[in-house]
């Protein structure tokens, strides 16, 4: 049941993923060439613009992974059946912690995409060891594994971590 309602969360999450995953090649890109160009200023728009953009789209999905979790969950198994019943309750639960992360997700992707942009690789690998690795599967231990929430502690533990990440990011990438 756990998997079921995981697979469920995590395919839909990493589907709204691909827009800002999309955008931060774009700004990888545009960023690139403006430094090319010696023009930082208009680097440092871009990267803005495109946070904006990516934060505004997730920040609608995450909206509607709050308002429609169980019209979600219908695409990937029947809701009615009553067989299916503690899978969909799992998974609705997990739709919510992932509509508290789509928005930080976005940021943070878009932001190492700057970073990429104005040639650093090393701060996005540090900021992923200490936000993922260190607090947020710190984190998600605890409240999953030890504070027994079970896949939502999991869950939130990743969210904390992807926070951390989205705060970070765009102060490196945009300084």
């Amino acid at each position: 049941m756990p998997l079921a309602a995981h697979q469920i969360a995590l395919q839909t999450a990493a589907i709204t993923f691909m827009v800002p995953a999309g955008i931060s090649y774009a700004t990888t890109v545009r960023v690139g060439q403006l430094l090319g160009q010696a023009n930082l200023s208009q680097a440092r728009l871009a990267a803005f613009i495109n946070l904006a953009i990516g934060a505004t789209f997730m920040a609608v999905m995450g909206v509607a992974f709050l308002v429609f979790p169980r019209s979600i969950v219908a695409l990937y198994l029947d809701v009615n059946n009553p067989a299916n019943a503690a899978v969909v309750a799992m998974a609705i639960d997990l739709l919510r912690v992932a509509a508290m992360f789509q928005l930080v997700d976005g940021i943070q992707v878009i932001a190492a995409g700057a970073l990429r942009g104005l040639q650093d690789t090393r701060t996005p690998m540090l900021i992923g060891l200490f936000a993922y690795w260190g607090i947020g599967l710190s984190c998600g231990y605890t409240l999953g594994l030890r504070s027994g929430w079970g896949g939502v502690g999991l869950w939130i533990g990743l969210a904390i971590g992807l926070a951390i990440a989205s705060i970070i990011s765009p102060g490196a990438s945009c300084a």
